[in-house]
């Protein structure tokens, strides 16, 4: 069995005491530490996988076990709000059932607001920007799952649907001369992964609803990502063939004439639950990077 991290290895590989180690992991504001010795000691704890202080102070006054969960909804993305909503309204049953409480974190706004929340023993984050995450992850020392996010950080958890693999059945069903429509995604490395397999001039990002670009793909092949999306633009494509990537299980909304594939974001969610409780409990290594198909 592994030897389990203890404190002094954490002041070992920090280059402080024991002591010191001992009042960051505990928030002690008695002591006079430096924040760069703080962000040090706390950065070598996570990498060690030794674990924050946080979640045993909560464990041990008591109080409920508290996931932080961030994301920001824009209002020109109507059909990936929606799945956003989706999936955290099915990881705060997946949460729930466990006794777990769910708090959102604000992404912008105050920016102590996440140091401020010493219950939270883990975050999700959802579909962020590089500098939303880098603001984030600098301000929680504690487990950071990302969904539908690549950070490129081996220190934080990556969950995210393979579009790429979805695509390539959408392209099976209707034709590799398809367009791709796609809503606008805040993470740019995501984004940049999603549109990878399709030449440039064949993507189409709708930031928001625009008839005229639409009605430029009429009689063309299109795969949309998102069920609404598809709703949306589907009555001005006419002679068009389509391919929806849905997240939906009611697929009745969809015209019959509609291709489809499922994104399976319940899979996504039980991952996420997985290793987000790894995460807190440190059981066992488990991959850093992980593709849902």
């Amino acid at each position: 069995m592994e030897k389990k991290v203890t404190v002094k290895d954490v002041a070992r590989e920090a280059g402080v005491s024991v002591a010191t180690v001992s009042y960051i992991m505990n928030n002690r504001t008695d002591q006079k530490i430096s924040n760069e010795t703080r962000k040090k000691v706390l950065q070598i704890a996570n990498l060690l996988n030794y674990r924050p202080s946080h979640a045993a102070i909560s464990l041990a006054t008591g109080k409920s076990n508290v996931i932080g969960v961030a994301y920001q909804l824009d209002p020109c993305t109507p059909s990936r709000n929606m799945e956003i909503n989706t999936f955290v309204n099915m990881m705060i049953e997946r949460m729930n059932r466990l006794k777990y409480d769910i708090l959102f974190v604000p992404v912008t706004g105050d920016e102590d607001t996440v140091s401020a929340n010493r219950n939270i023993n883990a975050v999700i984050a959802i579909d962020l920007t590089r500098e939303q995450f880098v603001n984030l992850s600098e301000k929680c020392f504690v487990p950071v799952i990302n969904v539908d996010m690549i950070v490129k950080d081996d220190l934080f958890y990556q969950i995210y649907t393979d579009y790429p693999y979805l695509i390539s059945q959408a392209t099976d069903l209707i034709g590799d001369d398809s367009y791709l429509l796609i809503d606008k995604y805040a993470n740019e490395n995501f984004l940049s992964f999603i549109t990878e397999s399709f030449p440039a001039h064949r993507v189409i990002t709708l930031s928001d609803f625009s008839e005229e670009q639409v009605k430029s793909l009429s009689g063309k092949k299109i795969i949309v990502i998102g069920t609404y999306l598809a709703l949306m633009v589907y009555p001005h494509l006419k002679n068009s063939e389509m391919a929806v990537i849905s997240s939906e299980e009611n697929l009745s909304v969809l015209p019959r004439s509609v291709k489809v594939v499922r994104n399976d974001i319940s899979k996504k969610a039980n991952l996420t639950m997985n290793i987000l409780l790894n995460a807190l409990d440190r059981n066992f290594e488990v991959n850093h990077d992980c593709r849902v198909r």
